[in-house]
């Protein structure tokens, strides 16, 4: 269980993306957030509203790419189960 919250990781993402050290940055804030891919998803969507109002925030730009490629490198969970959909696709009543 992780105490980080949206508002935390954001802020982290920013320290890191402006310090221009990304090396490692997308493991320090996968670690941050405890593995939890929902706090890096609000995180992000944190920025992306900011940047809807903001349009010429360099550095929110800087911090979106870094929550981003940090999503990119966390497994995803589907809450559908598409194997076993496609397993029954020729099952008759």
């Amino acid at each position: 269980m992780t105490i980080a919250t949206a508002e935390a990781i954001a802020a982290r993402a920013a320290e890191l993306s402006s310090s221009g050290a990304t090396d490692g940055a997308v493991d320090v804030l996968s670690t941050a957030a405890g593995g939890d891919r929902s706090i890096i998803e609000a995180a992000r969507n944190i920025v992306a509203a900011h940047l809807h109002g903001v349009i010429d925030d360099w550095g929110a730009t800087a911090t979106l790419t870094l929550l981003n490629r940090t999503l990119a490198v966390m497994p995803r969970t589907d809450p559908l189960d598409w194997r076993v959909r496609w397993t029954q696709r020729f099952r008759r009543p």
